[in-house]
């Protein structure tokens, strides 16, 4: 006999179907393991550390999430979880035979069935949902069916009291309220399914029971002891400092750290930035919504005032009524992803709660930055720290919304020379980029002077969505008035010095900027073949006068770095790039592949009498310095047999090209070409051979007898060690102590 689904139960069969799931419960939910059951029992809750975790979910097949809240239901849950529960009550789940001959009795008989059922899968489908699936296909209604009894024997005075989770700490108590919730479901299901369909299997069970529990867990409320424990639990974990990033929602110009909503409109008249609330702290934004970046630091000592990035900076004292507080539109998870530091061990990166879960005073400064700009690039920065009580103190007011707010006259502030480049902070250069400017050149001689080939023009698109592991790097280029701009999106070339060198000769200017995300930066001068400055971006970094002189009165220390090194590198060539350009390259959307020039050869540098000036290390560790004693024509032929060495041990020992440069010591027009080419992502199986190779080119003896050996050691895998022990053996005694007397 076969039957179909019904909805329209007796409250005698609910009954029977209680008493029966009354008996299993327990030593069903005894079954699941701690760990998954309490994910299970979290789906609905904050975390127990204030993280907002979000592991991978089931895969699910086409479509199936289309009208079946059960699939929807097991496709949410996170894959790891689904999987171990299935592991641990698999076979709990076919040994079951909980039968209800009342149920059996009510139910409404069923025409014929198809035994075709077509289903479509993918290869990294779960096994749970693809069950799921046949199982709804060849009996229409029957999870629905499942979760209709479970919401009603869920009620029943016999099953309800033991769907209450108990335990010692967060984690044991998230563990039973999942145990026994999903035992209860696995039960019911168990119950309805096999009548309907004998042939059911255990995974389609299981499927149907994580399914039908996973919005009931989302709904229902945890046991009354768990908020006690998930705040005991985050205060014995709570460690400083802890530091965090990410954004807060900005409503009506307002955004809040509190432990709870704002209830009034806060008056920002006193400082114009910050305002105290009763279970935090207001702040006064700049756009009216949508959000800001804040940074967010727990200390146990306030550091020293920074004001050199900030616009306006206040300290003032709040009481935590519970603690806890959290930045407005954070949501129920209540944080920002951060950073916390443990002493004498590693950084942990993680979403946890930042601030302190405890009640009290706390003392936090505010500063902000950019409400006056009109790209909207707002930046906060909050330092929090345990406190009495005190007054508030200013530590810098300068910004124009605060003097309008503090009802004060608003100062005439001359526009910096930078401001032409801020549009650059807004655009998609902001995180990382080279710009490069060079006098006197059309597009096509800057793209040679790159090694780019201009006969492969590219949708910039393409190179976006290459592996991430790919960064062979390419180029845009923009002819403007007075020579060309050159364009790298999250690339560098252009601060190399041989392309700076190519870029200036002969007889005219380059100049340019880099920066990354990590705030990283390089500017870049040079004139007629010769660069002037190749270094990081600060005064004391740079020694070129010239290029002193082009930064006078410029602020290479504030926030506006990018800006000011354009600046300085479009004075230096009278060429410049404006945000129009900029769409410009962006709506050709054309990039050029570069094959990058090989790296500069750097001279050793070396004291007075010869020694080297940074001495103790190098490939052969403290003995390197001993080739510093070696005449240079013993350090050439050093240099040479390292190279040599490298290619013995090689798949290229007897490549044309590799066998003519030891021959002539020098690259042929094809060795240069397959040396640059191994720098690409494609090549690099050889790329430490031809760099132990261009090594040994270096005009200065000792530098190319260190460097080359360095990369031949690279080169040769498993025969480093011989490599080194050889290396040893050709270096000279140095003379020791004399031996004392016996």
């Amino acid at each position: 006999m076969k039957y179909e689904p019904t909805t329209e139960l007796p409250a005698a069969v609910i009954d029977a179907i209680a008493q029966v799931v009354a008996e299993e419960l327990g030593r069903v939910a005894q079954l699941v393991p701690p760990s998954p059951a309490a994910e299970l029992g979290r789906v609905g809750q904050r975390q127990p550390d204030g993280g907002s975790r979000r592991p991978r979910p089931l895969q699910s097949p086409p479509g199936s999430q289309q009208g079946s809240a059960a699939r929807a239901g097991l496709a949410g849950l996170p894959q790891l979880v689904a999987e171990r529960l299935l592991g641990a009550l698999e076979m709990t789940v076919a040994a079951l035979d909980p039968l209800v001959p009342q149920l059996v009795e009510v139910l409404p008989e069923a025409g014929p069935r198809s035994g075709r059922v077509a289903i479509a899968t993918v290869g990294s489908q779960s096994e749970m949902l693809f069950e799921l699936a046949r199982l709804e296909s060849v009996v229409p209604g029957a999870t629905a069916m499942v979760a209709h009894v479970v919401a009603a024997v869920a009620e029943h005075p016999a099953v309800a009291p033991q769907l209450v989770g108990t335990g010692s700490d967060e984690a044991a108590i998230a563990a039973s309220h999942g145990a026994r919730h999903l035992a209860l479901t696995a039960v019911v299901a168990t119950i309805v399914l096999r009548p309907l369909w004998p042939a059911v299997t255990a995974t389609a069970i299981i499927g149907t029971a994580l399914g039908v529990v996973a919005p009931i867990l989302r709904d229902a409320p945890m046991p009354a002891a768990y908020a006690d424990m998930v705040l005991a639990k985050r205060r014995a974990e709570y460690l400083m400092p802890r530091h965090g990033s990410g954004r807060a929602v900005v409503t009506d110009h307002v955004f809040t750290l509190a432990e709870g909503p704002l209830a009034s409109v806060p008056d920002f008249s006193e400082n114009g930035l910050v305002a105290v609330l009763p279970d935090g702290i207001a702040v006064r934004a700049a756009q009216e919504s949508g959000s800001v970046s804040v940074s967010l630091h727990v200390v146990k000592d306030p550091p020293q005032v920074d004001a050199s990035i900030w616009d306006e900076i206040v300290e003032l004292s709040w009481r935590a009524p519970a603690g806890g507080a959290a930045l407005s539109g954070a949501g129920e998870t209540n944080q920002i992803s951060q950073t916390v530091q443990i002493p004498q061990t590693v950084q942990i990166s993680q979403t946890i709660q930042i601030t302190p879960p405890w009640p009290g005073d706390y003392r936090v400064r505010v500063c902000a930055r950019g409400r006056d700009e009109e790209n909207g690039q707002e930046y906060y920065d909050f330092v929090v720290w345990h406190a009495e009580a005190a007054d508030p103190v200013v530590h810098k007011q300068s910004d124009r919304l605060g003097h309008l707010l503090r009802g004060e006259p608003v100062p005439v502030v001359p526009a910096a020379p930078d401001e032409v480049y801020r549009w650059v902070e807004s655009s998609y250069l902001s995180e990382a980029a080279t710009v490069t400017f060079v006098a006197d050149k059309t597009g096509s001689e800057v793209l040679r002077a790159f090694g780019a080939d201009e006969s492969a023009p590219t949708p910039i698109k393409q190179f976006h969505d290459r592996h991430y592991s790919n960064v062979d790097p390419w180029v845009c280029v923009l002819d403007v008035p007075g020579g060309a701009v050159a364009v790298e999106f999250n690339g560098w070339q252009g601060s190399d010095r041989p392309v700076l060198r190519a870029l200036s000769s002969p007889g005219n200017r380059a100049g340019g900027m880099f920066w990354n995300v990590n705030a990283v930066t390089r500017f870049s001068l040079a004139r007629n073949g010769d660069v002037l400055t190749n270094t990081e971006f600060y005064r004391d970094h740079i020694e070129s006068p010239e290029a002193l002189e082009l930064l006078a009165g410029l602020d290479l220390e504030g926030r506006h770095r990018k800006a000011v090194g354009l600046l300085a590198a479009s004075r230096f060539t009278g060429v410049w790039l404006s945000a129009e350009d900029l769409a410009r390259i962006e709506a050709v959307d054309i990039g050029y592949p570069i094959l990058p020039l090989l790296p500069e050869l750097y001279a050793e540098q070396r004291l007075p009498d010869g020694s080297r000036s940074w001495p103790g290390h190098g490939p052969l560790g403290a003995d390197t310095d001993r080739l510093a004693t070696l005449p240079d024509g013993e350090l050439r032929e050093f240099a040479w047999w390292a190279a040599a060495f490298a290619v013995e041990h090689s798949e290229l020992s007897g490549h044309p090209a590799v066998t003519a440069m030891l021959a002539d010591r020098a690259f042929s027009p094809e060795a240069e070409d397959l040396a640059r080419r191994s720098q690409l992502h494609d090549h690099l199986k050889h790329r430490w051979l031809w760099m132990a190779l261009h090594e040994a080119t270096n005009p200065d003896p000792l530098g190319a007898a260190i460097r080359s050996l360095d990369a031949a050691r690279y080169a040769v895998a498993g025969h480093a060690a011989e490599l080194l022990d050889q290396a040893r053996a050709r270096l000279p005694r140095l003379p020791g102590p004399p031996s004392p007397p016996r």
